[in-house]
């Protein structure tokens, strides 16, 4: 891996960045499930075996029913698990999925997005907070909300392992909010880790910008072959934390994505609007790059990231979805909220090719396909929450 990365930085480092402008996402909505592979059932619990990770069949007044898949069938990419009280009051969703940029606090943010924009005029978010789970401390993030939807309780948790994020959702009526709660607490407790430890928890936060920021277009510059083709193996390594070992000792070197982040507008996609978040400019990013722009897109992981790369002034747009990430094009800084708007609405025609796809496995590693003319799919609008 290290070797990897020094011929990255390298070649990153070797010349221009280009004019390849990104695509247009699409949004990726769930779809009708179908039966997984990767997965082993016992009388008590459901087990993901590539990451080994394992959640009860019970979780509360809830049972589960049999793993499904939400997209990406037949590649165990986009997985979950239903749980359903014996009235069909409370209902539980667990999810594992694998999107290009794994990142537990922007998992967080784009569900909690659309919950409080979708969840009906009397949602309200009742606090946040970092919370245990299957006996590993402050490794998921847990939202809870009142009023979703009319007179229903949610609750939602999010946890990173490796490049994958869990996701658990429960809802049912206020009356049984304490019903929701329990099968909240059942889950959490319950899941049982595989040989990947869960990562800690980190929570993105988020303020109003308060400059100019967004408001300064960003110029195109040369992508070389050379070039993409170090970016692409770039993402094939963790956004969210790159795990490493040093010495016999595993540690997790830190995310490209900051902590802070201030939101400086919100674009139309269809009939929702996407928020814009920017990072600060901050010191030179390292040998992983560091994100300065984010548009979450849907909440199982379709992403839009400016990654500042470790050259002055050089900054890749990548689309992240699950199961891939496509690298698009290459700036002399964050694009502007103006260009976003052509961008996203695929208005900007030049913008909608794709320089190279890295596609990730459930089982094995990462594969770059370097694609210097791909058109990019017609946009769609963002998956609102399914539970």
């Amino acid at each position: 891996m290290l070797r990897s990365i020094a011929i990255a930085a390298l070649l990153l480092a070797a010349a221009p960045a280009a004019a390849q402008k990104p695509d247009a996402p699409a949004a990726e909505a769930r779809r009708q499930p179908a039966a997984p592979r990767h997965w082993t059932s016992t009388r008590d619990a459901a087990t993901f075996t590539p990451l080994g990770v394992s959640f009860p069949t019970r979780a509360g007044r809830t049972e589960a029913e049999a793993p499904m898949e939400f997209s990406a069938q037949g590649q165990s990419l986009d997985n979950g698990i239903q749980y359903r009280s014996r009235d069909g009051e409370v209902i539980a969703t667990v999810y594992v999925y694998r999107p290009g940029l794994a990142h537990a606090g922007l998992a967080h943010y784009t569900t909690d997005q659309a919950i409080m924009r979708h969840g009906g005029p009397t949602v309200r978010a009742l606090g946040t907070r970092i919370v245990d789970a299957g006996g590993a401390a402050g490794v998921a993030i847990r939202s809870d909300y009142s009023g979703y939807r009319g007179a229903g309780r949610s609750t939602a948790a999010f946890i990173k392992v490796d490049g994958w994020i869990v996701k658990l959702r429960v809802s049912g009526s206020e009356g049984r909010a304490g019903d929701v709660d329990a099968a909240m607490n059942a889950l959490l407790a319950g899941i049982r880790w595989g040989s990947e430890p869960p990562r800690q928890a980190e929570r993105l936060t988020v303020a109003r910008c308060s400059g100019d920021e967004g408001r300064t277009a960003a110029r195109t510059q040369e992508f070389t072959d050379e070039q993409v083709a170090a970016v692409g193996v770039l993402t094939t390594l963790d956004g969210g934390g790159v795990a490493a070992t040093e010495d016999g000792e595993r540690r997790i070197l830190p995310s490209r994505v900051p902590q802070t982040l201030c939101l400086s507008s919100s674009i139309r996609l269809g009939d929702q609007n996407v928020d814009v978040l920017r990072a600060p400019a901050g010191p030179q990013p390292g040998v992983f790059g560091r994100t300065r722009l984010l548009v979450p897109i849907s909440d199982n992981g379709g992403t839009l990231e400016v990654v500042a790369l470790p050259t002055a002034g050089r900054h890749v747009i990548l689309y992240h979805m699950v199961g891939e990430t496509a690298v698009l094009g290459a700036y002399d800084g964050p694009v502007s909220d103006a260009q976003l708007t052509e961008i996203i609405s695929g208005r900007d025609r030049e913008a909608t090719r794709i320089r190279a796809t890295t596609r990730f496995s459930a089982t094995g590693g990462p594969d770059v396909e370097l694609r210097p003319s791909s058109p990019a799919p017609e946009p769609a609008t963002p998956a609102t929450p399914t539970t």
